[in-house]
């Protein structure tokens, strides 16, 4: 599961942020690993417009996910730390998919171990000599 997400924190160790403003992101769900890519730009929805190397991975077990039933902002998920006491709001752009997460992020909640994604990486290698050929 993955997509473009804004992220709000409502607390943070138990404490309401002094500041607080939405944030958006380029989100992987990889097994029980939250993987948060940054925007490079003000705009854009695309995997594109996001950085290529994750800024955070945090993993969710043990987390408890909820999609609250406001006809306001139906498009509105929040994820739970309950053991560091950090509250995290998401908006998704759709109430589909904001219970699409709902649903993979539910069962990553409650799995056992948090797996990693490999991440992709690509090596320039430079180009071969030429080969010298002695007659």
């Amino acid at each position: 599961m993955e997509g473009p997400l804004r992220r709000k924190t409502l607390l943070k160790e138990g404490r309401k942020p002094a500041l607080s403003s939405w944030t958006r992101y380029w989100v992987i769900l990889s097994g029980s690993t939250l993987l948060y890519y940054g925007a490079k730009s003000l705009r854009g929805t695309d995997r594109k417009h996001y950085k290529s190397t994750p800024g955070k991975k945090v993993s969710i077990v043990g987390w408890m996910v909820q999609l609250p039933d406001d006809p306001e902002h139906p498009d509105i998920f929040q994820l739970n730390n309950p053991d560091k006491g950090n509250v995290y709001k998401f908006q998704t752009g759709s109430r589909f998919h904001a219970i699409l997460w709902h649903k993979h992020l539910d069962d990553a909640c409650k799995s056992n171990r948090p797996q990693y994604a490999s991440i992709p990486f690509i090596v320039f290698l430079p180009p071969p000599k030429p080969k010298k050929y002695v007659f």
